[in-house]
């Protein structure tokens, strides 16, 4: 099942940032594919940063939210570096394939996506801290109240 839903959710991102309207895609649920085969690649490099635009900001919003999910969905809310790279990887394909959608593909939108995945990673490293913790406790309380550890005392 998690694998099922990994890949769901991989195909969602690839529709969100490959569609060639966005905002059809999100007023009207209308997938528009159309494709571009001389990509311009400078736009990867642009550094057009719109922190005063709402919109914009709401869009790098959801690129971290959506790797973030993506991340831990493949690495099964485990610490998995195999799943690191591969979410960044995806992240850097989405990015130039919006180029061949005609999209703007941006190198930024890839260290935004790569944020989220690092969170995920850290969310990760912490709540495997905390099963661990929590599973010590458990034993130790259940270890205490055995009747051969009375025996000991």
């Amino acid at each position: 099942m998690r694998i099922f839903l990994t890949v769901i959710w991989a195909v969602c991102l690839f529709v969100f940032t490959c569609s060639f309207d966005f905002n059809a895609l999100l007023h009207h649920q209308q997938v528009d594919f159309r494709l571009n085969f001389s990509p311009d690649w400078s736009e990867l490099l642009k550094l057009d940063l719109q922190w005063s635009s709402e919109v914009w900001v709401n869009r790098k919003i959801g690129h971290f939210i959506g790797f973030f999910l993506l991340a831990l969905l493949l690495s099964n809310f485990r610490v998995s570096k195999l799943a690191v790279i591969t979410t960044i990887l995806y992240a850097a394909l989405t990015e130039i394939l919006q180029l061949y959608f005609f999209r703007s593909g941006r190198i930024y939108d890839v260290v935004n996506d790569t944020f989220g995945i690092l969170c995920a990673y850290l969310f990760c490293l912490l709540f495997q801290a905390y099963i661990k913790r929590t599973t010590r406790t458990k034993t130790a309380k259940r270890l205490s109240r055995s009747p051969l550890a009375s025996d000991k005392k």
